[in-house]
């Protein structure tokens, strides 16, 4: 199959902050997309760009294999990282606020595809479309479906409700317990530990989140990915439960998938944070780390990913009422 990809830019200045307009996008499909083909929209985690999901080493690229199952995928940038807008006050970078932006984004992109005006492509009926991310670009996620409720179900990989207590003061550990103290102090927070608000990772860091050895194509392809780092967005994903509001008012189908050798602590516990989902699955790939998309046994979570969702594809009434329209600020 010939793949095709087309860059996009995403009008997102009404729902941003200032200085960011526009946010980096490429659609990935197949030269023979159905006009009801299911799309996926793949958000990255910290310090990683949209080409997290579509790495350059040969057969590292879950948007080729998903196209290559008939899928739409569509790669997004959060605003301030890969070739999105950065906003003049990157600190204005909280996770309400960039899933704000990234819905945005989203309803733009969905109205393109819908009404056939991306060049090259035909006019698209998805039969569902999902929303996917990685680590931090899961909290994003979760804040996005739940304030924005676009999707007919999400994929949150690499996320842990249980956050990096070890890595916390004891004065951070007593706030977390406490949400209404904590979220307006998010950014207080954040600059105490970095002075930047897009912080950029070190070449070889991506090698800890790894359970088996990389081949060197696969890391090159991995520090190609990497971008700067919302920093906000990384200090909220260390506290733990930061986002259990969210994940309460979740009530589509929810696909987990973690390594077991992840960050994620006690994965059998996070299913229990979607209690108005009545379709949740969790899989655990086995000997691998956080970077899934580099490991060994990388297709396994891709087809049981790909398996939900064809599975979803095929359910009467699945898909919702959704107008992707982004809510008020």
């Amino acid at each position: 199959m010939i793949t095709t990809r087309i860059a996009l830019r995403a009008d997102v200045a009404d729902a941003a902050p200032a200085g960011c307009r526009t946010l980096a996008a490429e659609i990935v499909v197949g030269d023979e997309v159905a006009d009801d083909s299911p799309v996926l929209f793949c958000f990255p985690g910290g310090g990683m760009s949209r080409r997290y999901f579509d790495l350059s080493a040969d057969g590292y690229s879950f948007a080729e294999y998903a196209v290559d199952r008939g899928y739409v995928v569509v790669l997004v940038d959060h605003p301030g990282v890969g070739e999105s807008d950065a906003p003049d006050d990157g600190w204005a970078l909280t996770p309400q606020v960039v899933a704000r932006v990234n819905a945005a984004a989203v309803s733009r992109l969905v109205e393109m595809l819908r009404t056939g005006t991306v060049e090259g492509l035909p006019a698209l009926d998805p039969l569902l479309t999902l929303g996917v991310a990685h680590s931090a670009g899961s909290l994003i996620l979760i804040h996005h479906q739940s304030a924005h409720p676009q999707f007919d179900g999400v994929v949150l990989l690499g996320w842990s409700s249980h956050g990096l207590p070890d890595y916390l003061d004891p004065a951070e550990r007593a706030l977390a317990s406490q949400p209404d103290l904590f979220l307006p102090r998010l950014v207080e927070g954040a600059k105490k530990r970095n002075a930047e608000p897009l912080a950029t990772m070190s070449r070889g860091g991506s090698r800890m989140y790894v359970a088996n050895s990389m081949s060197p194509e696969a890391h090159e392809a991995l520090v190609d990915a990497r971008t700067r780092l919302l920093t906000v967005v990384g200090y909220a994903s260390m506290i733990p439960r930061s986002a259990a509001t969210a994940t309460a008012a979740i009530d589509v189908p929810v696909f987990l998938g973690v390594g077991d050798k992840d960050i994620a602590a006690r994965p059998h516990e996070l299913p229990a944070e979607f209690p108005a989902s009545r379709d949740i699955t969790l899989f655990v790939l086995e000997d691998s780390g956080h970077n899934h998309n580099v490991e060994p046994n990388r297709v396994q979570l891709w087809d049981r990913i790909l398996g939900w969702s064809d599975e979803l594809a095929e359910r009467p009434g699945i898909r919702h009422s959704i107008h992707y329209k982004v809510n008020d600020r």
